[in-house]
């Protein structure tokens, strides 16, 4: 029977883990008498335990590069001859990618060479050149005694060099510092020899081969020889689509950097580098390097801002909205607001490929919707209606499809329909298994978590949780993946009542969320903190737990976050009194009646005196309400009216909407009445600030649109946009204004 040697064509983790360089050593000796002897076959036949060691560790980038330049039995046994080649060649003080050139004083006078020529010569890379007239050697003498005579050594000090040699190789592969500059020379020389081998002389003709090459590597899921062939052949849209699609595998492989640096340094069209900067921002986000996925963003928001390519604009808001989710909830509505204007103005304009525009409005308007879904906001449905038109209209990309089938199943989670959340849950994870998108495989495994532990599958929910948590021991995990996965099997302990392992893991996400500063997931963490404890000592009667659970649940009240999203506000200030009084069954994260939603604060305070009204009280207890409940709608009838003004002016629509403006003027008498009030008031604390015509001027402004910016108040008083700025700042901390959003985003409306 004919012995094959084994596949060597295995992908290897990006980062292996690190041997002893004792162990590297012994087996790199192993190696290197084999290719000595002439038996590297023999040897990976013998030794399959070595070989898949080997080729596991190193041979990825060989085998890869040179694809179908080394096919065949001997195919393993090449591989290794040119990888040992490569390793040999590390020794070589002058740093040359070759084995030739070597200068008469490195072979006769430089000791630090002598390490490098010793394995160089001893183990069959290259022969001792004759040098006549320092030594007269044998013709039957091996390379060491030919060495030795050279060098005017005994054999003793020779395999000293050789050892040395042999070692400082051994260490140099497990230096991680070098890891991705020393694959890159690797994948030089292998190339170099596939071009030979294969006569690629044509320019054409090694376009051709390396993008085949590419397809081979996606095959088996290597990334790095992917991206690398696709380099080779500019192939610059396959790349940056690459680089997003494998960005956990990439973020976490030492070449990645050097490749970045290399695709940056081309002459690249606008186009293509605004898509790097997104993907680029795409592995610093794996790797939690918040301020360098800030800076990719807004690079990219600078590209397409010079190019004043509306398609691009759009783009770059949507990903900025997707940054600041985390962070500025807020800030993240602005940003996709704009995005879906100039992705609207892009296909009015006809900009671009349709459906392109088509994919990328698609993806604003399901963020949109996941971000209103997140606030428990009924809205979210209008806006994925919307969407499915898009999808029934248009051939969209996978990538769209799993997006929105994953918000679908969010939606219908928080609605209590589970099984048409699970539905549409399964379909995403189908989407993104069958694309290899490790990112959306595990956030779509960790909202089946929270499915399956609210339909009490207590088991499938734990498993979910588990199997993102065992992937992280293999690749690097963003801070919100893990956070949200604590969050996530707390909450199914919390189900099942075993409150310590619950408190457990909230701990562990509230650590992580502090450590990487998400506002959004310390909250939620503190809330579950405040929840579990509260229900440990309903049980317990500790009061240490009381006493936790109350600072949990003020802390969950603090910030940003939670301003941003009252319904969860108010479940904090209830969580206590339902805990441990009577509960009416319902959770902070279900979908609220549409018009909390919109106006929570004053529907919530509808209710509260509803609920007087509902009581036999006194003639001025009910008085009191009914003027509450009038005060409440009456703010959101002002909110209201605000909103319509704010769009009226941004798209110059007033002559339309004028018959309708007037006769909203009986209505709003009261707020004519405020207006003077605020007149007054200003005129009393700006007076020395402004002139009587610019303080009316800008009053004016802010009560036709809603809200001013500083380039518009400087045009309005006639002043430069420091002035502005100042002035602006200034009344701000009088009270007089209030500043919402940051940077661009900023505008200044009247306090309520």
């Amino acid at each position: 029977m004919v012995r094959h040697p084994p596949n060597l064509q295995s992908v290897a983790s990006p980062v292996a883990p690190l041997l002893p360089a004792a162990v590297v050593d012994a087996l790199l000796a192993l190696a290197l008498a084999a290719h000595k002897a002439g038996t590297l076959d023999e040897l990976l036949r013998r030794r399959p335990r070595f070989t898949r060691w080997f080729s596991r560790r190193f041979l990825r980038p060989v085998l890869g590069t040179s694809g179908d330049a080394l096919r065949g039995e001997s195919a393993g046994a090449e591989a290794v001859s040119l990888w040992l080649r490569w390793a040999v060649l590390q020794l070589r003080p002058d740093q040359h990618a070759d084995l030739g050139g070597i200068e008469s004083q490195a072979w006769i006078e430089r000791t630090s060479w002598r390490p490098f020529l010793a394995v160089m010569c001893h183990f069959g890379f290259a022969p001792v050149p004759d040098f006549r007239q320092r030594y007269h050697r044998r013709p039957d003498e091996s390379p060491a005694e030919n060495l030795c005579g050279l060098w005017a050594v005994g054999p003793s000090t020779f395999y000293r060099y050789l050892d040395k040699g042999r070692r400082l190789i051994a260490e140099g592969l497990m230096d991680p510092l070098r890891v991705g500059e020393k694959t890159q020379g690797l994948r030089r020389m292998a190339q170099a020899q596939a071009h030979v081998r294969l006569g690629l002389d044509d320019a054409e003709a090694c376009t051709v081969w390396h993008r085949l090459r590419a397809a081979d590597a996606l095959l088996l899921r290597d990334a790095p020889t992917a991206w690398w062939h696709q380099l080779q052949a500019k192939d610059w849209d396959a790349a940056v689509e690459l680089l997003q699609r494998f960005r956990i595998e990439l973020a976490a492989d030492p070449e990645t950097d050097l490749m970045l640096e290399r695709m940056a340094g081309e002459s690249l069209p606008a186009r293509v580098r605004f898509a790097m900067c997104l993907a680029q921002a795409s592995i610093w986000q794996v790797r939690s390097a918040e301020e360098r996925e800030r800076q990719a963003y807004e690079q990219a928001l600078r590209i397409a801002g010079t190019a004043d390519d509306k398609l691009m604009l759009g783009q770059a808001y949507g990903a900025l909205g997707k940054f600041y989710e985390l962070r500025d909830t807020d800030r993240a509505f602005v940003c996709y607001e704009d995005s879906a204007e100039f992705l609207r103005l892009a296909r009015q304009a006809g900009e671009g490929d349709e459906a392109q525009t088509v994919q990328e409005y698609l993806g604003t308007l399901v963020k949109l919707a996941w971000l209103h879904v997140l606030r428990n906001d009924p809205r979210s449905r209008t806006v994925l209606e919307k969407a499915e038109q898009l999808r029934s209209e248009h051939a969209l990309k996978p990538e769209a499809i799993g997006m929105l089938e994953q918000t679908w199943g969010e939606y219908w989670r928080r609605a209590g329909e589970l099984q048409r959340a699970l539905m549409h849950k399964h379909r995403a994870l189908n989407i993104f298994e069958r694309l290899g998108d490790q990112r959306s495989i595990l956030i779509t495994y960790l909202n089946l978590s929270l499915i399956h532990g609210g339909a009490k599958d207590f088991e499938r929910a734990i498993a979910c949780s588990e199997r993102i948590l065992d992937m992280g021991k293999r690749i690097a995990l963003e801070p919100e993946m893990e956070s949200s996965t604590r969050l996530n099997l707390g909450a199914t302990y919390f189900w099942q009542g075993r409150y310590d392992l619950a408190i457990e893991q909230y701990r562990l996400a509230l650590d992580i969320g502090s450590r990487a500063k998400l506002p959004l997931h310390m909250r939620r963490a503190h809330y579950n903190l405040a929840e579990a404890h509260y229900k440990r000592f309903q049980i317990g009667q500790d009061a240490e737990d009381e006493r936790l659970g109350d600072a949990h649940a003020a802390a969950a009240l603090k910030g940003p976050a939670a301003e941003s999203d009252p319904g969860h506000a108010e479940a904090t200030r209830n969580l206590k009194a339902e805990i441990l009084g009577p509960r009416d069954g319902q959770t902070y994260d279900r979908l609220l009646p549409e018009e909390f939603a919109a106006h929570f604060e004053e529907m919530a305070e509808v209710q509260r005196q509803r609920a007087v009204l509902a009581v036999p009280m006194g003639a001025q207890a009910h008085i009191s309400a009914h003027l509450a409940i009038a005060n409440a709608y009456l703010a959101i009838s002002s909110k209201e009216r605000e909103a319509a003004l704010s769009l009226i002016g941004k798209h110059g629509l007033g002559d339309e909407f004028a018959a309708e403006l007037e006769g909203l003027r009986a209505t709003f008498n009261r707020e004519l009445t405020r207006e003077q009030q605020l007149a007054t008031r200003w005129q009393q604390q700006a007076g020395e600030l402004l002139q009587e015509q610019r303080r009316i001027a800008v009053l004016d402004h802010l009560f036709r649109a809603g809200s001013i910016q500083k380039s518009i108040y400087a045009q309005v008083c006639g002043v430069g946009l420091a002035t502005a700025s100042k002035h602006l700042s200034t009344l701000a901390q009088l009270g007089l204004l209030e500043q919402t959003g940051n940077g661009p985003s900023t505008r200044y409306v009247l306090p309520p």
